[in-house]
């Protein structure tokens, strides 16, 4: 099953587009806002094709979407502002597209992640709502894959693992480092992002126990941090996975990681858009 592109909105470079996986019975579908990984700066909304197939399968839609990258110099917070943009295209086009705007998820992995958590935690505040913009629909859920949500003790993580000085991810997408620009640090991370007045919003967390590209105290401390808010968090670490393998492997895989998650994202999904079984 191919999955139907869409553009759903337009920034400076040219238009952004998504892809569109819908179950083949009758409507309105639940869907998936999904959001791909690749450092802010590459990445394909085809990566998630295999997790598009599966959930149609199982009766949810599930849009995934381009957004800005920082390949020519930074992109904060137009790459957020993109996914916010994804999320009001769904809402205002979910009843010509068998979609329900009632019953909307947002999901991201890794970098994809970062700017999910952010739309679900702050797209109604500045910087990421723009003026005369609309209030964006109320989530049902939002689930993290590896994903980064405090950009400084990520910026430090990178540094001293993975990449030299100036070549770290999450400068090259503010265009700063945080110790010139702290503000804008704690403006783009997630885990600063969080509010009380927000803890309706269902959260399932998920990460490999061994990945060295995005820590597991990322997802960690991001679940502390919206425990102590109020928030329902479902924590799902992966015994042994590394990076990568939401998006390389197809959940219908057997032995993958992906598959190993795949039950329990539904079982969450279901749970929240559904109301099926917890």
């Amino acid at each position: 099953m191919s999955g139907e592109l869409l553009t759903f909105g337009q920034h400076p470079g040219g238009p952004l587009a998504g892809l569109l996986w819908r179950p083949t019975t009758a409507g309105p579908h639940p869907v998936v806002l999904a959001v791909p990984g690749g450092a802010w700066l590459r990445g394909d909304k085809a990566a998630l094709a295999g997790w598009g197939r599966w959930l149609a399968g199982q009766g949810i839609a599930l849009f995934a979407v381009d957004y800005r990258r920082a390949t020519h110099g930074p992109v904060f917070p137009g790459n957020a502002q993109d996914v916010r943009a994804a999320l009001l295209f769904l809402a205002d086009q979910a009843g010509s597209l068998g979609l329900d705007a009632g019953r909307i998820a947002i999901l991201g992995a890794s970098a994809g992640a970062h700017l999910a958590a952010l739309v679900a935690l702050a797209g109604d505040w500045e910087p990421l709502r723009g003026a005369g913009e609309p209030a964006q629909p109320r989530l049902r859920a939002l689930v993290g894959i590896y994903g980064v949500y405090d950009l400084f003790s990520h910026w430090q993580a990178d540094l001293a693992f993975n990449a030299g000085p100036g070549r770290d991810a999450a400068s090259r997408m503010l265009g700063a480092d945080p110790f010139d620009d702290p503000p804008l640090y704690a403006v783009a991370s997630p885990l600063r992002q969080i509010r009380r007045s927000g803890n309706g919003l269902p959260v399932l967390l998920s990460w490999g126990t061994h990945d060295a590209d995005v820590l597991p105290a990322q997802s960690e401390a991001m679940a502390l941090a919206l425990k102590q808010a109020g928030f329902h968090v479902r924590q799902r670490p992966v015994l042994g996975a590394t990076h990568y393998w939401f998006s390389d492997q197809d959940p219908t895989e057997p032995g993958s990681f992906s598959a190993e998650l795949a039950p329990d994202l539904l079982r969450f999904l279901r749970l929240h858009l559904r109301g099926g079984e917890a």
